[in-house]
């Protein structure tokens, strides 16, 4: 059978089959460029099954794809585009800002360009089968520049960057939630977190640092994590 998995930041980052499975998300997409290089036995047709995997080839859930068509990135608009967007969970203008940021470098790193006449394969599909219990997690994934603009906003301390700092966002939902900072030495990692001020209270604390942990220990192979607390706090230069 066919097998599928969702765009993530890492390895680690399954939020888009967190959206398959809560039946929220309906459509992918993809350039036809990178859809081309596909094996024969990846690519889909109307009717297929195909048995969605998570990036550590864990079989998920299974799908049908229902609508399959090729159209310009540049089309992506008005009734068409709405519904593309809406089975992609967001709004037209999230639809496109949220695939630029995707494809926009990967594609130039592989000699190609983003524009308005890029082909864009979309399958449409619905959920079959399930065989796990669907929870709304939350993922911390790598953290872009733009997350650490925002960031500043709402820290009393400045954003220092080391050869040994690593820094991560935290999302439940589409939802930018907190952000986790990892410094490590030959011995220890230490970690820091902070939640974004418009979700305090709602979060579970202890939650998200079991996330983290748990995080650091696969991306990070940290084996001593040790919690930073002080809440006037500045990264070491």
């Amino acid at each position: 059978m066919k097998r599928i998995d969702f765009w993530g930041r890492d390895e680690y980052d399954e939020r888009l089959l967190e959206e398959v499975l809560r039946g929220v998300k309906t459509v992918t997409c993809t350039p036809k460029v990178w859809y081309d290089q596909l094996p024969n036995e990846e690519k889909s047709e109307k009717g297929d099954i195909i048995q969605v995997v998570t990036k550590r080839n864990e079989h998920k859930a299974n799908l049908q794809i229902t609508d399959f068509y090729e159209i310009r990135f540049g089309e992506i608009q008005g009734e068409v585009g709405e519904r593309i967007a809406k089975g992609e969970n967001s709004t037209l203008d999230e639809f496109t800002r949220d695939h630029i940021f995707s494809w926009d470098k990967p594609l130039k790193s592989d000699g190609f360009e983003l524009n308005e006449d890029t082909i864009i394969v979309v399958e449409h599909f619905k959920v079959t089968d399930i065989f796990t219990d669907v929870k709304i997690d939350l993922h911390l994934v790598p953290m872009t520049e733009a997350e650490g603009y925002k960031v500043k906003n709402w820290t009393d301390f400045e954003l220092f960057r080391e050869s040994a700092d690593y820094f991560y966002s935290v999302y439940k939902k589409k939802d930018f939630v907190a952000f986790v900072r990892f410094r490590q030495s030959e011995t220890n990692t230490f970690m820091y977190y902070k939640v974004n001020p418009d979700f305090e209270g709602q979060l579970v604390e202890k939650e998200l640092m079991k996330n983290a942990e748990k995080y650091a220990e696969k991306a990070l192979l940290a084996t001593n994590i040790i919690h930073e607390w002080s809440s006037i706090y500045t990264y070491h230069k």
